[in-house]
């Protein structure tokens, strides 16, 4: 019986260490700003499809991987300029300075502060090596 009370408080007690490191961890995420890459324009694959009725189809679909964005540093800091906001869909177009725009998603409290001409840098995920 007693080693019954003493596990059931060892889990008690790894529970709400647990529930401490996430919530922690989220709060932290919270406080740094994100983005999602929607699309990178110029930068897409062509697939060819057969159609239900035996029809080839081509499919364009955009970029959406890290690993096509041009004029990363080193650091995987892309530096370009807000070109289009659209407050209805929560995206930002930035434009690099290699002329490549990039669609982004944010949170809506994050594009309040943002306007079109601010410079805009952000880091692209390093690659797997």
């Amino acid at each position: 019986m007693a080693h019954h009370s003493s596990l059931s408080l060892v889990m008690a007690v790894i529970f709400l260490w647990v529930a401490l490191v996430v919530v922690g961890a989220s709060s932290m995420a919270a406080d740094q700003p994100s983005a999602t890459i929607v699309a990178i324009e110029g930068a897409s694959t062509t697939y060819r499809s057969i159609d239900r009725h035996g029809k080839v189809v081509t499919v364009q679909v955009p970029s959406q991987s890290a690993a096509d964005i041009r004029g990363a540093d080193a650091q995987g800091q892309v530096h370009a300029t807000v070109t289009a906001i659209d407050t209805t869909t929560n995206q930002v177009k930035v434009q690099t300075p290699a002329g490549q725009t990039i669609v982004l998603a944010m949170p809506p409290a994050a594009l309040r502060s943002i306007q079109i001409g601010d410079p805009f840098t952000f880091t692209v995920p390093a690659r797997p090596r």
